[in-house]
């Protein structure tokens, strides 16, 4: 069994527009910072933890094809400058890849690190593009043996795996409340909600609202991007503890600032959580020795793939520390990525489910069969490979050059 071929597509919602080449769209933006009102302190102007987005969704479909006519689709976390990772594929890995055998899939995740180790490419793009052909060898893997790829990780601990929505639409609070209300409504018992912006007064009142909105009907997720520094991310911890239904505080600091969740991580029983920016078990190491953390967040799609993730997966376990699958706007590739993970190790604590994957352009609307959303869980089954089959029609509708 040999790989005769790899190749990408660039899917963007901006082709829905009408847009036929990437460049017509990057639209490369900032996210708005929150007006200047009333402080009772001036606070920090420090807004390194701004990241950018573009003006439309984008990802990357890697499809492996071998001599035996199985093909593996995989996908590689692509939210902005997508042809990098498509260069990455095509012009870097493919060709250590074609004429290997697919089922040597250690082998050949550590042959793609190496590429490009000598140049410490350990991270970013690099591990973005490996991960998309390492899924997509993962689901030759599971169709070449009749196998879902759960089984193939070494067994299920569970099948029916927890999910939780991962934002809340709405600008104003109370757009922001009804969002609350309408994932709730839907089956979610677990919501996320951002914070990070403006003055630490006003995060509080966003998220009492949002804490009070959820009540008793489930837990609140409370991801701040980063947003504080370490003075203000222990007294905003400290309020989090006294609303009683948050379950964990995500990316309060840098993800540099490893002393400062050191110690953040050390003040409260609130779980502190960190690492979608972690891309291979060498960071993650590093972390877990300092205790910087209570709770994981790979990103199968960022860190190389269902090999990688697992390998952190399993380190972290060693540690004590629990993770979730981080699942950012993708198709269900994606998803069901992580979940194949999450279902075979034992500390997983439960996966994130992209905003409006229901009846988003990148959602159901890309399978054959959609994938059903049950009570805030999502069931795997005997379903060989990643457990999905694309739409090749509707996904054609999203390809860009």
């Amino acid at each position: 069994m040999k790989i005769t071929s790899v190749a990408c597509q660039i899917l963007s919602t901006a082709r829905l527009q009408g847009a036929e080449r990437y460049e017509d769209t990057a639209g490369l933006k900032f996210p708005q910072v929150a007006s200047e009102g009333p402080r009772q302190f001036a606070g920090r102007t420090d807004i390194r933890h701004l990241c950018v987005y573009p003006a439309d969704r984008s990802t990357v479909l890697v499809r492996v094809q071998t001599d035996t006519d199985v093909e593996g689709v995989g996908e590689a976390h692509a939210p902005v400058a997508p042809r990098v990772v498509k260069t990455i594929v095509e012009d870097l890995l493919t060709p250590v890849l074609i004429g290997e055998d697919p089922r040597s899939i250690e082998v050949l995740w550590e042959r793609m690190f190496s590429t490009m180790r000598l140049r410490s490419h350990t991270q970013g793009f690099t591990l973005e593009a490996i991960a998309g052909v390492d899924i997509a060898l993962w689901d030759v893997l599971g169709k070449h043996y009749g196998e879902p790829i759960w089984r193939l990780l070494g067994g299920a601990y569970r099948l029916r795996i927890p999910v939780y929505s991962s934002g809340t639409p709405g600008q104003t609070v109370d757009e922001r409340r009804a969002g609350v209300v309408q994932v709730l409504d839907e089956g979610f018992s677990v919501v996320k909600t951002s914070c990070g912006r403006g003055t630490l007064e006003a995060q509080m009142d966003l998220v009492a609202a949002m804490s009070e909105t959820v009540r008793d009907r489930g837990r609140l997720l409370v991801d701040a991007h980063g947003g504080f520094d370490l003075s203000d991310a222990l007294r905003f911890v400290q309020f989090l503890e006294k609303l009683g239904n948050v379950e964990w505080f995500e990316d309060a600091l840098l993800p540099e600032d490893h002393d400062g969740y050191r110690e953040l991580t050390r003040s409260t029983p609130i779980r502190i959580a960190v690492g979608e920016t972690d891309c291979n078990r060498y960071r993650v190491r590093d972390r877990l020795i300092h205790k910087e953390c209570d709770l994981l967040l790979p990103d199968v799609c960022r860190a190389g793939g269902i090999s990688e993730t697992l390998r952190i997966a399993q380190l972290a376990d060693v540690f004590g520390v629990s993770w979730a699958s981080h699942v950012s706007t993708s198709t269900a590739v994606h998803l069901m990525a992580g979940l194949h993970v999450a279902a075979a190790t034992p500390n997983c604590f439960i996966s994130e489910s992209p905003s409006g994957f229901a009846d988003g352009p990148f959602g159901n609307v890309l399978l054959k069969k959609p994938l059903a959303l049950e009570n805030g869980h999502v069931t795997l089954d005997e379903t060989p490979g990643l457990g999905v089959e694309l739409d090749e029609d509707a996904v054609a509708q999203l390809v860009l050059e």
